[in-house]
């Protein structure tokens, strides 16, 4: 199945700098999701997965199970949602301690599903259901969003700062996977899309006492910050003028920014610079020095140095790639 792109996030107005920012760095990396499967498990039953090339997500529609990584367990019930960023080890299984087979041995019981096919597993004892899918994202390179992804991102269905739309959410999930109306796939996908973006605005309200940078989008100051360098990173930003409009001294400012977003303003500021520069690059119309002046160089010579100091090759090198990525234009 193809793959859906979205762009579905938008500004949430004054007063919530950070979901703007989270809105533009959405949109930056082209968000794609997928629903693969419905699970109907029952104890005892257990799978391993040693590391995902891309993103994964669980949702439980109901029953409970535990989610197992090097570092914790979690105790997954109805109505929860976890994200398992690629890369990351872990099991799934009824109950701690119940033997977990590869994934590869439990899907070839199965063999090939479409999206959202149905996977029954288990020894017949407790049941719970789980939609599994998975996402990607496109132009991910020097984007802040994927760099800062939490390691796991729990959330539960019972939590104050859950969104109250969540639950019915997943609800339609299981309907369209249940009843498989025409056009079910993109249905489901776009759905797995909104399930992120809500995972994410759960995050951001439940992690007060957390650093990184989607902590950094609700510090008032910081956050504002960063607001303004999305809103236009063309500007000619400097320490002081960035300082200024956090209402800190420099090495305050310069500080703080730093414990929370990872890295120092200019650089972070660069860095975003050029991750745009990328998506309007892959816009075949723009000319090199529109591009350059978006983000913020007066000359072609100047932002092509930075380019390839952030990315590893030339302006004219990437486009060229990206072009012959695409195919001819339609």
């Amino acid at each position: 199945m193809r793959r859906q792109s979205v762009s579905l996030v938008q500004s949430s107005g004054p007063g919530s700098p950070g979901l703007d920012v989270l809105a533009d760095a959405l949109r930056g990396v082209h968000l794609r999701s997928r629903v693969d499967a419905r699970y109907e498990m029952t104890a005892p039953w257990g799978m391993r997965v040693d590391g995902c090339p891309y993103p994964l997500f669980y949702a439980v529609m109901r029953g409970n199970c535990v989610l197992s990584t090097d570092a914790r367990d979690l105790v997954l019930a109805g109505g929860d949602f976890v994200f398992i960023p690629a890369g990351v080890r872990f099991c799934l299984r009824d109950k701690k301690g119940t033997r977990a087979l590869p994934i590869a041995e439990v899907y070839a019981t199965r063999g090939p599903m479409r999206c959202g096919g149905l996977l029954q597993y288990g020894g017949g004892g407790a049941s719970v259901t789980l939609v599994v899918g998975s996402f990607t994202f496109e132009g991910e390179t020097l984007s802040p969003l994927v760099k800062h992804l939490p390691t796991l991102l729990h959330v539960r269905g019972d939590a104050e700062t859950t969104p109250r739309w969540l639950e019915p959410t997943l609800r339609f999930v299981a309907s369209e996977l249940e009843a498989k109306q025409p056009g079910y796939e993109t249905v489901v996908s776009r759905l797995a899309d909104v399930l992120f973006v809500q995972a994410l605005r759960a995050h951001l309200a439940s992690s007060a006492g957390e650093g990184g940078w989607l902590r950094a989008l609700v510090d008032p100051r910081i956050g504002a910050v960063l607001q303004r360098m999305h809103e236009a990173p063309e500007a000619a930003w400097t320490l002081e003028s960035l300082a200024k409009l956090a209402g800190m001294s420099r090495s305050v400012f310069a500080e703080r920014f730093r414990v929370l977003v990872g890295e120092a303003p200019l650089a972070y500021l660069t860095r975003w610079r050029m991750h745009r520069a990328m998506g309007l690059m892959r816009e075949r119309h723009r000319s090199m020095a529109e591009v350059a002046r978006a983000v913020g160089y007066e000359t072609e010579s100047s932002f092509g140095k930075a380019f390839k100091r952030s990315v590893g090759v030339t302006p004219g090198v990437f486009r060229q790639r990206e072009v012959e990525a695409a195919g001819p234009e339609s």
